[in-house]
């Protein structure tokens, strides 16, 4: 059943005191099936202003589909929607190209058509004001400054002064740096961002984002948590980053079985309390088993004592007493993961020494020393194209460096997860791809192990080109497990996996006995499994010999102490750029103060020559009004070019 989305009233059942707690948005038993795949079932809820809400569950439990349902791009089969009156609900398109735009800047641009017209608009009447001929006519030019100075202060509430400052900072937090880059040459990642950065600047009432965090970095990761934190309106955010969910989130809805529970609190408080449900409920599966085995027994003796009707009735009790299992939920929750090394390695893993690479003349790598010991789990970080997987790729022997050497230990045997899945044959299928890396198995075991991967029967006859993101993912782990390896290069492992699999993928690596360097952006996982980091700067790797959270305390710190895997003179090299770079902090620092003072100035200016260009005695005067419009031009222009200087 379809409804209105536009209506505030909405005839379906739902409590009159939800109304009275400002819902802006309210669901009420919402189903959706894909012909007879039930995705949705009697899902129902309230978003109230403001509210900042996590949307888990299982890659296909139905998150994006019931994202797209709420914001109109898709039908449901039944139930009812109502979204308050004046409410715009924003989904973050994925498919940007779409939209016609050519340019970074155009797109971005593009959510302000009614400010740039209302400017334009302004332009024209400050034009018009000063011409000679209107000077001699009172009651036009009176008309004139009406209209004027009704759409300066319509524009200015619409925020159209802000808006070039907005862009610029949403683009520098998204990691775009010229507005003239065509769309056509982003990366699909790249994309994804651009369509978040419009989301952004739109500021909907309430914003529907799917997996958001998808392809940022930790710097861009930061800034979208502390603008969202900050954000006016409500959200509702289908994602798998923990650390994230964790940092905006004050309510957790899950989609499990069809169905939606509601949990208060952020991540880490949905975990606790789900895993107590959990605790409660195998006390319950206890119960319901001593209950069965004393109906079974009692169902014999009634039976032994020829009393059909007792024995009827108590089979009964039993078959109510019984779970129903949900095969489709039993197989999505099967993967074990678990790697396995066919011997240890010597005590230094891995050496590098005076490692350069380039790709043409972009420097990536330079003079770059490392060391690698056993059982070291290393986690790497950086900004997006710094150069973590392309060290990944050298190490693993995909790529050759231009210089220095890589010196492997005693009995090192290395597996690769590459991040994109680019070592995947799309032509193969599921078996034969797995059966390749370790062909002295058996068919058999190699069905039997793609059983543990969340691959039966026809599952692993599937060519690799029709899997999603999630399954060549497992794929990707499938085979890096068969290699017995005991040096792990692990690329981004936790992109596609959804919250359960990535779950069970750090306790297979906690659990590992050998030797990890993970390339990540998941904070979360960083923080379960490293313990070392390696941060990727412009100026060399840091090393820091401690965990995650070690990691980001001394990140707050000045640097003191941590080692950059650089000698003696690279060392001090970087020393020397670091003062340079606080002398042009502290200079920056002064000069923004400085335009802002200035901005302030001016805009207290330009609001009086508002106020002048309104008055009788100033409009009424030709020559007098033609200076005031002379200067406020001139004022804002300035204005403008103060914001562009920021």
């Amino acid at each position: 059943m379809f409804c209105d989305t536009s209506c505030v009233n909405i005839y379906c059942s739902i409590p009159e005191r939800v109304i009275l707690k400002m819902a802006i948005l309210s669901v009420s038993n919402l189903s959706k099936s894909f012909g007879a795949e039930i995705v949705l079932q009697n899902v129902s809820f309230l978003i109230e202003e403001k509210e900042k809400i996590g949307l888990v569950g299982l890659n296909g439990a139905g998150k994006t589909t019931l994202l797209k349902i709420l914001s109109g791009r898709m039908p449901y089969d039944s139930g009812y929607i109502s979204i308050g009156r004046d409410v715009a609900v924003g989904y973050m398109a994925q498919d940007i190209m779409a939209e016609g735009f050519e340019t970074v800047g155009d797109a971005l641009e593009s959510v302000f058509v009614r400010q740039w017209e209302m400017e334009r608009r302004i332009r024209e009447l400050e034009e018009q004001m000063s011409l000679p001929d209107v000077y001699g006519d009172e009651e036009a030019l009176s008309r004139l400054m009406q209209r004027y100075s009704a759409l300066s202060e319509e524009f200015a509430e619409s925020g159209g002064y802000e808006i070039r400052s907005r862009i610029r900072g949403v683009m520098n937090g998204m990691g775009f740096e010229d507005p003239r880059t065509p769309i056509s040459a982003l990366s699909g990642g790249q994309k994804t961002r651009l369509a978040l950065a419009r989301m952004l600047l739109q500021s909907p009432e309430l914003l529907l984002l799917d997996e958001p965090t998808n392809y940022l970095d930790m710097d861009a990761l930061e800034w979208l948590e502390v603008f969202l934190k900050d954000y006016p309106g409500a959200m509702l955010v289908a994602s798998h980053d923990r650390y994230f969910l964790d940092r905006i989130a004050s309510r957790i809805f899950e989609l499990e079985n069809h169905r939606l529970t509601i949990y208060s609190g952020n991540y880490s408080d949905y975990i606790k309390k789900k895993n107590e449900n959990l605790a409660l409920e195998q006390m319950r599966q206890i119960l319901r088993q001593k209950e069965a085995e004393r109906l079974k027994k009692s169902i014999q003796n009634f039976i032994s004592h020829r009393n059909y009707v007792q024995a009827a009735t108590r089979r009964r009790m039993l078959e109510e007493l019984l779970p129903k299992s949900d095969g489709d939920a039993d197989k999505k929750h099967s993967l074990r993961l678990k790697f396995e090394m066919e011997q240890a390695s010597g005590r230094e893993v891995l050496r590098a020494s005076n490692l350069d690479f380039a790709y043409g003349e972009k420097i990536i790598l330079r003079s770059v020393d490392l060391k690698v010991f056993r059982g070291d789990r290393i986690g790497v970080v950086g900004p997006n194209g710094i150069g973590k997987s392309t060290l990944l790729k050298i190490l693993a022997g995909e790529l050759l460096p231009d210089g220095g050497e890589i010196y492997l230990g005693h009995k090192v045997q290395t597996a690769y997860f590459a991040q994109e899945q680019e070592n995947l044959s799309p032509d193969c299928t599921v078996i034969s791809e797995v059966w390749n890396s370790a062909p002295g198995l058996s068919i058999t075991q190699v069905r039997s192990f793609l059983g543990s991967m969340m691959f039966s029967g026809e599952d692993a006859e599937k060519p690799l080109s029709a899997l999603s993101g999630g399954e060549r993912s497992r794929v990707a782990l499938a085979k890096a497990i068969l290699q017995g390896a005991n040096l792990l290069l692990l690329d981004e492992p936790t992109n596609h996996l959804d919250i359960i699999s990535k779950e069970k993928l750090e306790q297979a690596l906690l659990e590992y006995g050998g030797t990890i360097i993970a390339v990540s952006h998941d904070r979360f996982f960083l923080s379960k499994i490293a313990n070392r980091i390696w941060e990727f700067t412009p100026q060399g790797i840091r090393d820091f010999n401690g965990g995650f959270d070690y990691y980001l305390e001394k990140k707050i710190e000045k640097p003191r102490k941590e080692q950059p895997l650089e000698n003696k003179t690279r060392q001090r090299k970087a020393m020397r750029e670091e003062r340079q770079q606080r002398e042009e902090k502290r200079r920056r620092e002064q000069r923004l103060k400085e335009l802002e003072r200035k901005i302030i100035a001016l805009e207290e200016e330009i609001g009086e020559l508002e106020r002048l260009l309104c008055m009788p005695e100033v409009y009424g005067n030709p020559e007098r009004a033609k200076e005031v419009n002379a200067r406020y031009r001139a004022a804002t222009e300035e204005l403008e070019e103060l914001y562009e200087n920021l």
